[in-house]
């Protein structure tokens, strides 16, 4: 088994996965035009789109997630310009996370500055270009592009410092305001300028930046637990610890063989309504197409312990799929990445950790997991 090296636990949630589901890992959103599919809360935090919390937001660009599939390129000294409503002043952000790029150093070597910009504390005002999945930015950014202000057009400008290629290319952008305060609840338009079409020709598209009165339910896939589950860092399989960015393997997307394992477990990270951890979730089978995600709190009401839900696809006449949760704890005390940063973090997060065994027959197979009155994520294998 996947899990036999150490005392990692698999549970026996065991299930064939049947469904329909999309090709990328977040779906789109309405009010989405031209190259912007959607925008969202960002994955690291529980309150990125809450008003009076720090901006954290997750900009998805049109087209598959897959790395198999080309994003966006940008040419040395093209831009990407992200023009903001009124509401989100660029002029007025908070001299404690001053405007920079990542990494203000990186790696952190001691001593640091007053205010790092650095993962797991960071101090600063600042937009990642990502390939697609979670933790793994265009890497060291600043040796990518450089991060400035337009005060006229309240826009925050990338400028590309080298060519940026089409593999995988730029397919998301994360905006970690953490200078900037969310307005009043509400849908704000956000605007993107990009020269990332053939020869650098201007592509653009339009979202919202939707700021809720309080928190939602999230989950959230993340990279940060991938080398330590797949036994990278010792050579045995470990529930933690996590690493900095850049995390090159690629959760979202995956090839195994068929009746493998998925080389890499899938870790997500769950918040309630009230942004509390989600730390006590269980995986239960309810159908051989259907599973529920429950609260395992005996203090809880039966009628509010199911909270999230599993669907997933197989190929046609698939058989012996199976999916197992891995006794990991479930609970952290600092959302990866974000870390301690002071005024923002540490944020309490639960941790739930699944691993994907493909079927009998090739072909692909997705899994489409939500949360009630939340968001959902979609995650793909590949078997061959």
């Amino acid at each position: 088994m996947f899990f036999s090296r150490r005392s990692v636990a698999l549970r026996a949630t065991t299930a064939c996965l049947i469904g329909a589901l999309g090709s990328t890992a977040y779906a789109g959103a309405r009010g989405a035009t031209g190259i912007v599919a959607s925008i969202e809360n960002a994955p690291i935090v529980a309150n990125g789109d809450v008003t009076g919390a720090p901006t954290d937001y997750l900009i998805t660009l049109d087209g598959s997630l897959d790395p198999q599939v080309a994003g966006r390129g940008l040419q040395a000294g093209s831009t990407i310009r992200l023009l903001f409503p009124p509401e989100f002043d660029l002029s007025d952000i908070d001299p404690a996370y001053p405007l920079n790029d990542v990494p203000f150093p990186f790696p952190p070597v001691p001593p640091l500055p007053d205010r790092p910009c650095v993962p797991g504390n960071l101090q600063c005002t600042t937009v990642i270009l990502l390939k697609g999945w979670p933790q793994d930015p265009l890497f060291p950014p600043v040796l990518f592009t450089t991060l400035s202000v337009d005060v006229a057009d309240n826009a925050l400008v990338l400028t590309a410092v080298r060519d940026i290629d089409l593999n995988p290319g730029i397919k998301q952008i994360h905006l970690i305001l953490n200078g900037v305060r969310n307005p009043a609840p509400g849908a704000y338009r956000l605007k993107v300028e990009a020269q990332t079409g053939p020869n650098g020709a201007l592509e653009t598209g339009e979202g919202l930046l939707k700021v809720r009165r309080s928190p939602a339910p999230s989950i959230n896939p993340t990279a940060v637990f991938v080398k330590a589950l797949s036994g990278q860092l010792d050579g045995g399989v470990a529930c933690g610890p996590g690493t900095n960015p850049p995390n090159p393997d690629n959760p979202i997307f995956q090839t195994t063989s068929v009746g493998t394992p998925a080389p890499f477990a899938w870790t997500f990270l769950t918040w309630g309504a009230n942004a509390e951890p989600l730390d006590d979730l269980k995986l239960v089978r309810v159908t051989r197409h259907f599973y529920k995600l429950v609260r395992t709190d005996s203090g809880l009401p039966w009628w509010r312990r199911v909270v999230g839900y599993v669907r997933l696809s197989t190929p046609p006449g698939a058989r012996h799929m199976r999916i197992e949760q891995i006794d990991c704890d479930r609970f952290l005390p600092a959302t990866p990445v974000i870390g301690a940063t002071p005024g923002v973090g540490p944020q309490l997060v639960g941790r739930l950790d699944l691993q994907f065994t493909a079927g009998d027959q090739p072909g692909v197979y997705r899994a489409k997991l939500w949360l009630r009155n939340g968001n959902r994520v979609e995650m793909t294998v590949i078997a061959d």
